[in-house]
């Protein structure tokens, strides 16, 4: 969601914010006609979700933001420039290798009642066990860091490709930075006495530049 949000922030586009509960999501977007993902998706019904001028809802964060680019071509988020993949890639594994860490507090942290009995139970079949017993489990702590630390190296040296930085391709800010804000943002809503994202940061001086250098565009990050 953050990434499109950024995204969003970047180009000016006006937008309101309807938040809609997990066990919501696909009631409402079936009676809205939304046709579902397809198989290869963890869910049928996802967020983000947005609608745009001429009415049509779009589904999925690369399809949301290669509409977004299509409406209004400038400022460009520069979709093609090769690293959207690699980052994308890069930091979908990075959340897959913090999860024993991360995902329990997600549902503590970010998500209302409602929410967390449907989350906890998916991710308990996601995981095979309850979010508590994961948190505490043998693929949390060093063993998720040890997992993520050659994960973190492919992203610094992404950000180091372009001397001069601060952004992936440079001076030249792209929705790659934002997929990446999307994650330093992310794990510093869940950080406790500084074990995720202060950890993280530390990982490179590259880090906190890129966050800071993104921050003008999360201003607006809830509503």
């Amino acid at each position: 969601m953050l990434p499109v949000r950024l995204a969003l922030n970047y180009k000016g586009l006006p937008y309101t914010t309807e938040w809609v509960e997990y066990p919501d999501l696909a009631p409402k977007f079936k009676a809205l006609g939304i046709p579902p993902n397809g198989p290869e998706a963890l869910a049928a019904y996802s967020s983000p979700t947005i609608r745009i001028s001429d009415g049509s809802y779009i589904m999925e964060s690369r399809a949301i933001v290669a509409a977004l680019e299509k409406l209004q071509p400038e400022p460009s988020l520069h979709l093609d420039n090769g690293y959207t993949d690699r980052v994308q890639a890069a930091v979908l594994n990075t959340t897959k290798a913090l999860a024993p860490i991360g995902i329990p507090r997600t549902s503590e942290k970010l998500l209302n009642p409602a929410s967390q009995p449907y989350f906890n139970e998916t991710r308990k079949k996601r995981f095979g066990m309850s979010l508590k017993d994961l948190a505490i489990s043998d693929r949390a702590g060093e063993t998720a860091w040890k997992n993520v630390e050659p994960l973190l190296d492919e992203l610094k040296g992404m950000l180091h490709e372009n001397e001069g930085g601060p952004y992936v391709m440079g001076q030249q800010v792209s929705y790659a930075d934002f997929i990446l804000a999307g994650l330093w943002r992310f794990v510093e809503l869940l950080d406790e006495d500084g074990d995720l994202f202060g950890r993280g940061m530390k990982f490179d001086e590259a880090f906190p530049k890129h966050y800071e250098a993104c921050r003008k565009w999360l201003e607006r990050d809830s509503y």
